[in-house]
């Protein structure tokens, strides 16, 4: 069983390096070795997992597959070992964590100061960015971030379906009135910024797909911007709503066209696999995942009571 350990982390070994050689030199084995132990690890499992030439390698669909097992396996051994070497007071050093600029000011920078209060040999890093980071080349251990996960390298694991929302202050909907309708939007100053500068925003209505053409007042390349521009009375905008939740609870602003919904991509917490996974990243994916599904709660629940009122 331990000589399986051993070709398995091999195997996950010339996996990540990209070549026999480079497993060879990062595992301080010969090359000799590292050749007899993955052909043992091939005969035992009855498959070819690597195609190998003179010049390159590259993993065999069985080769991927088994991988993925190999990775969890390992991980299980490396997190037994952990439990058995770590409590959780030993969680410390320097943790590294990424965000959407205005998630990681609303909710990453209090979820952090009250984590890192209850292990305070914990150093913490956040690098706020509405740039997609790449958490291996900027050294970067765990980010908060929507959308779907492709890179098979990393986990993801879901926080939270998210929606977009569209919001306008009392003051402009008083002096303008609240559109009925998506078409009425053309009507109404709008506010667009970053990637939603598109002029048509496109909404779901009983299972139908609705395109809603707007005037575009203002257009400005940050979503803090655009948000202030709506509190002064500037326009409707589209945000999400983990953006404008607190705003939707003291009626700073005001949800408009609730009836309508247009959905967005879910949150999650991700990570490297758990192969490389260090306590304090786990812990803090764990602390972040439980706090942010019960800021989901409060704000799906606002979100719900004001839509009733509004209808």
């Amino acid at each position: 069983m331990i000589d399986n350990l051993v070709e398995l982390a091999i195997f996950d070994k010339v996996a990540s390096a990209g070549s026999l050689t480079g497993a060879a030199n990062e595992l301080g084995l010969s090359l000799a070795v590292v050749s007899k132990r993955l052909a043992t690890l091939e005969a035992r499992v009855g498959v070819r997992l690597l195609n190998r030439t003179t010049r390159r390698q590259s993993m065999t669909q069985e080769g991927e597959r088994f991988h993925l097992h190999c990775v969890r396996i390992l991980a299980e051994v490396q997190q037994a070992e952990a439990v058995m070497q770590h409590s959780r007071t030993d969680i410390d050093g320097h943790l590294r964590v990424t965000a959407p600029r205005m998630l990681g000011t609303r909710y990453l920078a209090a979820l952090a100061a009250q984590f890192q209060a209850m292990h305070p040999a914990l150093r913490i890093e956040l690098v706020l960015s509405d740039d997609v980071v790449d958490l291996v080349e900027q050294g970067i251990d765990l980010a908060l971030r929507f959308g779907v996960l492709d890179d098979s390298t990393m986990t993801a694991r879901h926080i939270a379906d998210s929606e977009l929302v569209l919001c306008a202050a009392p003051d402009y909907l008083r002096r303008f009135g609240a559109p009925d309708t998506p078409a009425a939007l053309s009507a109404h100053n709008c506010i667009l910024y970053g990637t939603r500068s598109a002029r048509h925003w496109l909404f779901q209505h009983e299972g139908k797909a609705v395109s809603a053409e707007v005037n575009a007042t203002f257009l400005c390349n940050d979503g803090n911007a655009a948000k202030a521009l709506a509190l002064a009375g500037g326009g409707i905008f589209l945000k999400s709503i983990w953006d404008v939740a607190s705003e939707l609870r003291d009626g700073t602003l005001v949800r408009v066209l609730g009836r309508y919904s247009i959905p967005s991509a879910p949150l999650h917490v991700v990570y490297p696999h758990a192969l490389h996974l260090a306590p304090r990243v786990r812990h803090f994916a764990d602390y972040a995942l439980k706090s942010l599904r019960g800021e989901w709660e409060l704000i799906t629940d606002k979100a719900s009571a004001q839509d009733r009122s509004s209808n």
